[in-house]
């Protein structure tokens, strides 16, 4: 029985709500909008090719609400930059929004939790015949890394949760993406990958999570797509093809 590959876009969007745009900011538009391009994954829900497959993309700017983040500002560690689940600085630390304790909540309830609950029930219904494998599905550059200390980034950043993880499927990744030229690192500069809350704290062998970061130099320049861009789509879709039959 083939595996479920299930596609996990949370950063992809620009788009910002209403409730956003009706809120005042300390920053201009201009600049705020310079943030979102530079922040979000670009174009990350097309290297995926997640028509394809069981997903979730989420259709607002993670500036907005991030979706991946924890909500307590003392166990998410980007919260001290201000870009917690709500986001109120730049990447260059300046600050831009100063939201209330009442448009957190309605954030939270509205946005936030809507979306972590949609991906419980679709998680937990594709596993009730099949092993899962969700594909976290993002992209970087060193502009947006916090931790200045990082060098030598790879092409492709692997990430992943020791418990949700196996040795067979990052062996393949790996090997995978070194096969086409690509460098990789597992958990660098970014560390994890998304697991559902329903899952959280439980063992379950048949679900797997990998988080994969792609270096937006591959295939971005200026936010524009450089004409590399369908190579790195193409071998991105042929790793999600081979993971539906990878035997764990």
């Amino acid at each position: 029985m083939k595996n479920v590959v299930f596609l996990h876009i949370p950063h992809s969007s620009t788009r910002f709500p209403n409730a956003f745009k009706r809120e005042k900011k300390i920053l201009s538009n201009t600049e705020i909008d310079r943030f979102n391009l530079c922040i979000s994954d670009l174009y990350t829900d097309q290297l995926f090719n997640y028509k394809k497959y069981p997903h979730l993309k989420v259709k607002f700017s993670r500036v907005f609400c991030d979706v991946e983040k924890f909500v307590d500002d003392n166990i998410e560690e980007m919260a001290q930059y201000g870009m917690g689940v709500v986001y109120t600085h730049t990447e260059k630390g300046e600050k831009f929004f100063e939201p209330t304790k009442d448009y957190k909540e309605k954030v939270l309830k509205k946005y936030y939790n809507k979306a972590r609950k949609k991906l419980d029930k679709k998680i937990e219904k594709a596993m009730k015949n099949h092993k899962v494998v969700l594909v976290d599905c993002h992209s970087f550059s060193r502009e947006i890394i916090m931790k200045k200390s990082f060098e030598n980034l790879p092409d492709i950043c692997i990430g992943i949760n020791k418990d949700y993880s196996s040795k067979v499927l990052v062996d393949f990744t790996m090997n995978f993406m070194n096969s086409f030229g690509l460098t990789t690192m597992i958990n660098y500069p970014y560390v994890g990958s998304m697991i559902p809350d329903s899952l959280l704290n439980k063992s379950a062998d048949n679900f797997f999570s990998i988080m994969i970061e792609i270096n937006r130099n591959l295939y971005l320049k200026n936010y524009k797509k450089t004409k590399n861009f369908k190579k790195i789509k193409k071998i991105i879709g042929l790793y999600l093809k081979k993971l539906k039959n990878l035997e764990f």
